[in-house]
């Protein structure tokens, strides 16, 4: 009985000291653009409206709610769960331990467009995300059970199983794509 209790201790202190990749947490800071490189995406769209003739009454309209929808992944080489200080009206922005960040659609809205004769119509969100550059300032001690740390921290034992790993990267700054712009439009192609 003693020896399943300890078991189930050593599990419940393995999860809860994992030496997972998503540990490892960076203090960042936001070093401003780079250029006017941006690359721009519609996170969210309704539906095609067609307007072929409206003889005999209108076009119509057709409208998007938006709500926790789609979302925009980009990667970002920084190695480790960080912080992105950029907030955008409207959108959760996520930078997580796979060398990315994700912004998600979460303000709810709803946003109306009607094709004039000749045009398809949808109502859709944009988002921008453009060059920027990321100072890497510190990074946060964790816990785990493994021996051994990334690059970048330095283990130490504890004691038992235990092991810290401790930040010793010093700072830097890193480029690429961060989040910039979002917002609600109509788009309109001929037909």
């Amino acid at each position: 009985m003693m020896k399943s209790i300890k078991i189930a201790l050593l599990f419940v202190l393995m999860a809860a000291y994992s030496g997972l990749a998503g540990a490892q947490t960076l203090n960042t800071q936001f070093w401003g653009w780079i250029g006017k490189d941006q690359h721009g995406y519609y996170l969210d769209g309704s539906d095609w409206h067609y307007c072929f003739s409206n003889k005999g009454g209108g076009c119509g309209t057709v409208a998007l709610t938006t709500g926790h929808s789609q979302c925009r992944t980009t990667g970002f080489n920084i190695g480790a769960k960080w912080a992105i200080p950029t907030k955008i009206g409207g959108m959760e922005i996520n930078a997580s331990a796979n060398h990315s960040w994700t912004a998600c659609n979460i303000r709810s809205e709803t946003v109306t467009c009607s094709p004039n004769v000749g045009y398809k119509g949808r109502a859709v969100i944009n988002f921008s995300e453009r060059r920027g550059k990321m100072r890497v300032l510190g990074g946060e001690n964790y816990l785990t059970l493994r021996s051994s740390c990334p690059a970048g921290w330095r283990s130490d034992w504890m004691g038992g199983p235990s092991w810290r790993c401790t930040y010793v990267g010093g700072a830097y700054t890193t480029e690429g794509y961060l989040p910039e712009w979002r917002g609600s439009s109509c788009q309109y192609d001929k037909i």
